[in-house]
Protein backbone atom coordinates (compact mmCIF):
# COMPACT_ATOMS: atom_id res chain seq x y z
CA UNK A 1 0.00 0.00 0.00
CA UNK A 2 1.40 3.03 -0.71
CA UNK A 3 1.11 5.85 2.41
CA UNK A 4 0.10 9.32 0.10
CA UNK A 5 0.20 10.94 3.84
CA UNK A 6 3.98 10.50 3.60
CA UNK A 7 4.85 11.83 0.04
CA UNK A 8 2.65 15.18 1.06
CA UNK A 9 0.75 15.47 4.15
CA UNK A 10 -1.74 18.02 2.27
CA UNK A 11 -3.57 15.67 -0.01
CA UNK A 12 -7.03 15.95 0.58
CA UNK A 13 -8.52 14.02 -1.57
CA UNK A 14 -7.22 11.04 -3.77
CA UNK A 15 -8.72 7.95 -5.78
CA UNK A 16 -7.69 4.60 -5.42
CA UNK A 17 -8.26 0.60 -5.83
CA UNK A 18 -10.66 -0.87 -3.07
CA UNK A 19 -8.32 -4.06 -2.52
CA UNK A 20 -10.17 -6.20 -0.16
CA UNK A 21 -13.29 -5.33 2.44
CA UNK A 22 -13.48 -7.93 4.88
CA UNK A 23 -16.43 -7.77 7.41
CA UNK A 24 -16.43 -6.84 10.76
CA UNK A 25 -18.05 -7.12 14.34
CA UNK A 26 -18.40 -3.02 13.72
CA UNK A 27 -18.64 -2.80 10.18
CA UNK A 28 -16.54 -3.81 7.08
CA UNK A 29 -12.76 -3.25 7.00
CA UNK A 30 -11.41 -1.38 3.23
CA UNK A 31 -7.66 -1.85 2.46
CA UNK A 32 -6.89 0.52 -0.74
CA UNK A 33 -4.55 0.26 -2.87
CA UNK A 34 -3.02 3.96 -1.54
CA UNK A 35 -3.94 5.96 1.03
CA UNK A 36 -3.75 9.42 1.94
CA UNK A 37 -5.59 8.42 5.81
CA UNK A 38 -3.69 8.77 8.34
CA UNK A 39 -4.48 5.48 11.07
CA UNK A 40 -4.15 5.81 14.59
CA UNK A 41 -0.53 5.87 15.86
CA UNK A 42 2.19 7.68 16.95
CA UNK A 43 -0.39 9.34 20.16
CA UNK A 44 -2.34 10.76 17.40
CA UNK A 45 -5.96 10.08 16.48
CA UNK A 46 -7.09 8.81 13.09
CA UNK A 47 -7.98 10.91 10.19
CA UNK A 48 -11.62 11.34 9.06
CA UNK A 49 -13.37 11.46 6.08
CA UNK A 50 -15.14 9.61 3.27
CA UNK A 51 -14.48 6.90 0.95
CA UNK A 52 -17.29 7.48 -1.83
CA UNK A 53 -20.33 8.27 0.49
CA UNK A 54 -19.03 6.25 3.29
CA UNK A 55 -17.83 7.79 6.25
CA UNK A 56 -14.38 6.31 7.32
CA UNK A 57 -15.26 5.56 11.27
CA UNK A 58 -12.23 4.68 12.21
CA UNK A 59 -8.72 4.08 10.49
CA UNK A 60 -6.20 1.22 11.88
CA UNK A 61 -2.75 0.23 10.76
CA UNK A 62 -1.52 -3.53 11.16
CA UNK A 63 1.58 -5.47 9.85
CA UNK A 64 2.05 -2.35 7.77
CA UNK A 65 -1.19 -2.55 5.97
CA UNK A 66 -3.80 -0.19 6.76
CA UNK A 67 -7.37 -0.78 7.74
CA UNK A 68 -10.48 1.73 6.60
CA UNK A 69 -13.55 0.75 8.84
CA UNK A 70 -16.56 1.72 6.80
CA UNK A 71 -20.33 0.65 8.27
CA UNK A 72 -21.36 -0.70 4.76
CA UNK A 73 -19.03 -3.00 2.09
CA UNK A 74 -17.52 -1.48 -0.45
CA UNK A 75 -16.89 -3.30 -3.90
CA UNK A 76 -13.72 -4.87 -4.24
CA UNK A 77 -11.77 -4.28 -7.03
CA UNK A 78 -14.09 -0.59 -7.30
CA UNK A 79 -12.07 2.59 -7.67
CA UNK A 80 -13.52 4.79 -5.23
CA UNK A 81 -12.23 8.69 -4.00
CA UNK A 82 -11.39 9.74 -0.93
CA UNK A 83 -11.75 12.79 0.78
CA UNK A 84 -10.02 13.65 3.86
CA UNK A 85 -11.17 15.98 6.65
CA UNK A 86 -8.53 18.70 6.22
CA UNK A 87 -9.59 21.18 8.45
CA UNK A 88 -9.23 18.69 11.16
CA UNK A 89 -5.50 17.22 9.57
CA UNK A 90 -3.89 20.89 9.33
CA UNK A 91 -4.70 20.36 12.82
CA UNK A 92 -2.93 17.54 13.98
CA UNK A 93 -0.26 18.45 11.92
CA UNK A 94 0.04 21.87 13.58
CA UNK A 95 -0.20 20.72 16.77
CA UNK A 96 2.07 17.04 16.07
CA UNK A 97 4.91 19.69 14.78
CA UNK A 98 4.53 21.74 17.78
CA UNK A 99 5.18 18.76 19.65
CA UNK A 100 8.21 17.95 17.90
CA UNK A 101 9.54 21.71 18.76
CA UNK A 102 8.64 21.88 22.66
CA UNK A 103 10.00 17.92 22.85
CA UNK A 104 12.99 18.95 21.16
CA UNK A 105 13.83 22.33 23.37
CA UNK A 106 13.03 20.49 26.56
CA UNK A 107 15.24 17.73 25.84
CA UNK A 108 18.31 20.03 24.42
CA UNK A 109 17.85 23.00 27.27
CA UNK A 110 16.45 21.32 30.17
CA UNK A 111 17.08 17.85 29.93
CA UNK A 112 13.48 16.66 29.45
CA UNK A 113 12.73 13.37 27.96
CA UNK A 114 9.53 12.82 26.33
CA UNK A 115 7.34 10.12 27.80
CA UNK A 116 4.15 10.38 26.07
CA UNK A 117 2.03 12.32 23.61
CA UNK A 118 -1.59 12.38 23.13
CA UNK A 119 -3.09 14.05 20.17
CA UNK A 120 -7.00 14.36 19.89
CA UNK A 121 -9.91 16.11 18.90
CA UNK A 122 -10.43 17.80 22.09
CA UNK A 123 -7.20 17.27 23.93
CA UNK A 124 -3.33 17.87 22.94
CA UNK A 125 -0.80 16.97 26.13
CA UNK A 126 2.72 16.16 26.34
CA UNK A 127 4.20 13.60 29.25
CA UNK A 128 7.79 13.71 30.35
CA UNK A 129 9.78 11.82 32.83
CA UNK A 130 10.99 14.75 35.37
CA UNK A 131 9.04 17.47 36.86
CA UNK A 132 9.85 21.21 35.79
CA UNK A 133 8.82 24.88 37.40
CA UNK A 134 6.54 27.30 36.24
CA UNK A 135 10.00 29.81 34.91
CA UNK A 136 11.13 26.81 33.22
CA UNK A 137 7.83 25.82 31.22
CA UNK A 138 7.24 29.67 30.33
CA UNK A 139 10.90 29.73 29.21
CA UNK A 140 10.36 26.47 27.25
CA UNK A 141 7.00 28.23 26.01
CA UNK A 142 9.03 31.15 24.68
CA UNK A 143 11.83 29.09 23.00
CA UNK A 144 9.28 27.18 20.89
CA UNK A 145 7.56 30.32 19.91
CA UNK A 146 11.12 31.67 18.90
CA UNK A 147 11.33 28.69 16.47
CA UNK A 148 7.76 29.15 15.23
CA UNK A 149 8.38 32.68 13.99
CA UNK A 150 11.85 31.74 12.49
CA UNK A 151 9.49 29.56 10.15
CA UNK A 152 11.96 26.97 9.82
CA UNK A 153 11.62 23.81 7.56
CA UNK A 154 10.34 20.96 8.42
CA UNK A 155 11.44 17.62 6.63
CA UNK A 156 11.01 13.96 6.68
CA UNK A 157 12.69 11.32 5.05
CA UNK A 158 13.42 7.67 5.02
CA UNK A 159 17.50 7.50 5.60
CA UNK A 160 19.27 4.02 4.30
CA UNK A 161 20.92 2.40 7.53
CA UNK A 162 24.49 3.24 7.10
CA UNK A 163 23.02 6.79 7.04
CA UNK A 164 21.00 5.95 10.13
CA UNK A 165 23.57 4.87 11.99
CA UNK A 166 25.10 8.35 11.79
CA UNK A 167 21.86 10.49 12.85
CA UNK A 168 21.54 11.51 16.39
CA UNK A 169 17.66 11.54 16.78
CA UNK A 170 15.15 11.16 19.62
CA UNK A 171 12.87 8.11 19.82
CA UNK A 172 9.76 7.27 22.45
CA UNK A 173 10.25 3.76 21.74
CA UNK A 174 11.89 1.35 19.66
CA UNK A 175 11.06 1.10 16.34
CA UNK A 176 10.67 -2.43 14.00
CA UNK A 177 11.04 -1.77 10.17
CA UNK A 178 12.08 1.46 7.98
CA UNK A 179 12.58 4.58 10.00
CA UNK A 180 11.08 7.95 8.90
CA UNK A 181 12.96 10.75 10.42
CA UNK A 182 11.66 14.35 11.15
CA UNK A 183 13.66 16.88 11.20
CA UNK A 184 14.07 20.58 12.07
CA UNK A 185 16.94 22.47 11.81
CA UNK A 186 18.76 23.28 14.87
CA UNK A 187 15.96 22.18 17.07
CA UNK A 188 14.61 18.81 16.65
CA UNK A 189 15.52 15.17 14.83
CA UNK A 190 12.45 12.63 16.21
CA UNK A 191 11.92 9.16 14.35
CA UNK A 192 8.00 9.56 13.88
CA UNK A 193 5.15 8.27 11.35
CA UNK A 194 2.85 11.80 11.38
CA UNK A 195 2.08 14.12 8.99
CA UNK A 196 3.58 17.79 9.62
CA UNK A 197 3.40 21.12 8.20
CA UNK A 198 6.06 22.03 5.80
CA UNK A 199 7.40 25.04 7.80
CA UNK A 200 7.08 26.24 11.54
CA UNK A 201 5.46 29.50 11.12
CA UNK A 202 2.17 27.50 9.89
CA UNK A 203 1.87 26.32 13.33
CA UNK A 204 0.56 29.91 14.26
CA UNK A 205 1.30 30.14 18.07
CA UNK A 206 2.12 27.66 20.91
CA UNK A 207 0.29 28.13 24.42
CA UNK A 208 0.51 26.09 27.04
CA UNK A 209 -2.21 25.90 28.88
CA UNK A 210 -1.85 23.65 31.82
CA UNK A 211 0.55 21.98 33.78
CA UNK A 212 0.33 18.57 36.14
CA UNK A 213 2.38 16.32 37.82
CA UNK A 214 2.06 12.73 36.07
CA UNK A 215 3.70 10.00 37.76
CA UNK A 216 7.39 11.01 38.59
CA UNK A 217 7.24 13.92 35.97
CA UNK A 218 4.67 16.46 34.39
CA UNK A 219 1.94 16.48 32.24
CA UNK A 220 1.72 19.69 30.06
CA UNK A 221 -1.28 20.52 28.02
CA UNK A 222 -0.89 22.40 24.91
CA UNK A 223 -3.07 24.71 22.25
CA UNK A 224 -1.38 25.64 18.65
CA UNK A 225 -2.96 27.84 16.10
CA UNK A 226 -7.04 28.47 15.77
CA UNK A 227 -7.29 26.40 18.84
CA UNK A 228 -4.91 28.76 20.36
CA UNK A 229 -7.32 31.74 18.94
CA UNK A 230 -10.57 30.49 19.84
CA UNK A 231 -9.58 29.75 23.55
CA UNK A 232 -7.56 33.76 24.28
CA UNK A 233 -10.78 34.58 22.68
CA UNK A 234 -13.10 32.88 25.40
CA UNK A 235 -10.36 33.42 28.01
CA UNK A 236 -10.42 37.42 27.21
CA UNK A 237 -14.57 37.35 26.98
CA UNK A 238 -14.32 36.06 30.42
CA UNK A 239 -11.51 38.54 31.70
CA UNK A 240 -13.65 41.63 30.06
CA UNK A 241 -17.01 40.36 31.64
CA UNK A 242 -14.94 40.15 35.54
CA UNK A 243 -13.49 43.58 34.90
CA UNK A 244 -17.32 45.11 34.26
CA UNK A 245 -18.33 43.44 37.25
CA UNK A 246 -15.44 44.47 39.64
CA UNK A 247 -14.89 47.91 37.87
CA UNK A 248 -11.74 47.14 37.47
CA UNK A 249 -9.04 47.50 34.71
CA UNK A 250 -8.70 43.70 32.80
CA UNK A 251 -4.63 43.99 33.65
CA UNK A 252 -5.85 43.95 37.14
CA UNK A 253 -8.70 41.37 37.46
CA UNK A 254 -6.44 39.22 39.39
CA UNK A 255 -5.76 41.52 41.94
CA UNK A 256 -9.58 42.87 42.30
CA UNK A 257 -10.62 38.71 42.31
CA UNK A 258 -7.91 38.80 45.35
CA UNK A 259 -9.50 41.91 47.13
CA UNK A 260 -12.94 40.37 46.49
CA UNK A 261 -11.96 37.03 48.57
CA UNK A 262 -10.46 38.67 51.34
CA UNK A 263 -13.47 40.48 51.83
CA UNK A 264 -15.66 37.36 50.82
CA UNK A 265 -13.94 35.72 54.01
CA UNK A 266 -13.95 38.66 56.49
CA UNK A 267 -17.46 38.43 55.68
CA UNK A 268 -17.85 34.96 56.11
CA UNK A 269 -15.84 35.07 59.60
CA UNK A 270 -18.20 37.72 60.89
CA UNK A 271 -21.33 36.01 59.56
CA UNK A 272 -19.91 32.91 61.60
CA UNK A 273 -19.33 35.36 64.81
CA UNK A 274 -22.95 36.43 64.75
CA UNK A 275 -24.70 32.93 63.76
CA UNK A 276 -22.50 31.85 67.02
CA UNK A 277 -24.45 34.48 68.92
CA UNK A 278 -27.47 33.68 67.48
CA UNK A 279 -27.13 30.27 68.27
CA UNK A 280 -26.50 31.43 71.89
CA UNK A 281 -29.07 33.45 72.51
CA UNK A 282 -31.91 30.79 70.97
CA UNK A 283 -30.19 28.30 73.88
CA UNK A 284 -30.95 30.47 76.91
CA UNK A 285 -35.04 30.60 75.63
CA UNK A 286 -35.10 26.50 76.19
CA UNK A 287 -36.11 25.98 79.45
CA UNK A 288 -35.27 23.15 81.93
CA UNK A 289 -38.62 20.97 81.41
CA UNK A 290 -39.56 17.24 81.42
CA UNK A 291 -41.87 17.75 78.65
CA UNK A 292 -41.36 18.68 75.08
CA UNK A 293 -40.17 21.81 73.51
CA UNK A 294 -40.35 23.19 69.79
CA UNK A 295 -38.21 26.15 68.65
CA UNK A 296 -38.93 27.68 65.10
CA UNK A 297 -35.13 28.72 64.82
CA UNK A 298 -33.58 31.78 63.12
CA UNK A 299 -30.35 29.63 62.88
CA UNK A 300 -29.44 28.09 58.80
CA UNK A 301 -26.11 26.72 59.95
CA UNK A 302 -26.83 23.28 60.43
CA UNK A 303 -23.10 23.05 62.79
CA UNK A 304 -24.75 25.98 64.55
CA UNK A 305 -28.29 24.12 64.70
CA UNK A 306 -26.60 20.84 65.99
CA UNK A 307 -24.88 22.84 68.52
CA UNK A 308 -28.42 23.92 69.40
CA UNK A 309 -29.86 20.52 70.10
CA UNK A 310 -26.99 19.29 71.85
CA UNK A 311 -27.60 21.67 74.57
CA UNK A 312 -31.09 20.69 74.40
CA UNK A 313 -30.73 17.45 75.23
CA UNK A 314 -29.64 18.58 78.92
CA UNK A 315 -32.37 20.79 79.23
CA UNK A 316 -35.52 19.15 77.78
CA UNK A 317 -36.61 15.75 79.44
CA UNK A 318 -39.23 15.19 76.53
CA UNK A 319 -38.65 15.44 72.50
CA UNK A 320 -37.00 18.57 71.07
CA UNK A 321 -37.14 19.76 67.99
CA UNK A 322 -35.35 22.88 66.33
CA UNK A 323 -36.99 23.91 62.99
CA UNK A 324 -36.26 26.60 60.06
CA UNK A 325 -37.55 27.35 56.85
CA UNK A 326 -41.28 29.04 55.92
CA UNK A 327 -44.58 27.79 54.54
CA UNK A 328 -43.66 27.70 51.14
CA UNK A 329 -40.91 25.67 51.32
CA UNK A 330 -41.60 23.49 53.99
CA UNK A 331 -39.21 23.00 57.90
CA UNK A 332 -36.18 20.99 57.93
CA UNK A 333 -36.01 19.54 61.05
CA UNK A 334 -33.47 18.31 63.92
CA UNK A 335 -35.05 16.64 66.47
CA UNK A 336 -33.53 14.58 69.87
CA UNK A 337 -35.03 13.03 72.88
CA UNK A 338 -33.18 10.47 75.65
CA UNK A 339 -35.27 8.06 75.14
CA UNK A 340 -35.11 7.81 71.26
CA UNK A 341 -36.09 9.69 68.36
CA UNK A 342 -37.23 7.07 66.15
CA UNK A 343 -41.05 6.48 67.05
CA UNK A 344 -41.78 10.48 67.01
CA UNK A 345 -40.49 11.20 63.79
CA UNK A 346 -41.60 7.99 62.26
CA UNK A 347 -45.44 9.64 63.21
CA UNK A 348 -44.19 13.08 62.68
CA UNK A 349 -42.90 12.24 58.76
CA UNK A 350 -46.12 10.47 58.72
CA UNK A 351 -48.41 13.43 59.59
CA UNK A 352 -46.27 15.83 57.88
CA UNK A 353 -45.44 14.80 54.72
CA UNK A 354 -41.64 14.52 56.05
CA UNK A 355 -38.77 12.68 54.59
CA UNK A 356 -35.52 12.02 57.42
CA UNK A 357 -34.82 9.72 59.93
CA UNK A 358 -31.86 8.99 62.41
CA UNK A 359 -30.54 6.62 64.98
CA UNK A 360 -30.24 7.20 68.97
CA UNK A 361 -31.46 10.38 70.10
CA UNK A 362 -31.19 12.38 67.24
CA UNK A 363 -32.87 12.61 63.79
CA UNK A 364 -32.70 15.02 61.14
CA UNK A 365 -34.90 15.60 57.68
CA UNK A 366 -38.16 17.96 56.32
CA UNK A 367 -41.67 18.86 56.83
CA UNK A 368 -43.38 19.36 53.45
CA UNK A 369 -46.30 21.46 56.10
CA UNK A 370 -47.21 24.88 56.86
CA UNK A 371 -46.09 26.21 60.54
CA UNK A 372 -49.33 26.28 62.27
CA UNK A 373 -49.72 22.35 61.18
CA UNK A 374 -46.19 21.57 62.78
CA UNK A 375 -47.11 22.72 66.02
CA UNK A 376 -50.41 21.39 66.67
CA UNK A 377 -48.81 17.89 65.44
CA UNK A 378 -46.55 18.58 68.14
CA UNK A 379 -48.35 18.94 70.66
CA UNK A 380 -50.07 16.01 69.97
CA UNK A 381 -46.94 14.09 71.13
Amino acid sequence: MIKLFDEDSYISEFSARAEKCIKSQDGYLVTLSQTAFFPTAGGQECDSGTLDDEEVLSVICENDEIYHLVKNPIEEGKTVTGKICFSERFRKMQHHSAEHIVSGLAFSHIGLKNTGFHLGKDDVTIDYGTEITEEQLCELETLANEVVFKNLEISASYPKDEELKNINYRSKKEILGRIRIVTIPGVDVCACCAPHVRRTGEIGIIKFTDMMRHRSGVRIRMICGKDALLDYRQKQKSVTEISRLLSAPQNDVSGAVLKLSDGLLELKRKNAQLTNELALSEIKIIPKTEGNFLIFSAVCDKNAQRMIANEAKNRVGGVFALLSGDDENGYSYIITANNGVSEFVKKLNSALSGKGGGRGDTAEGHFFAVRGKIEAEFKNL
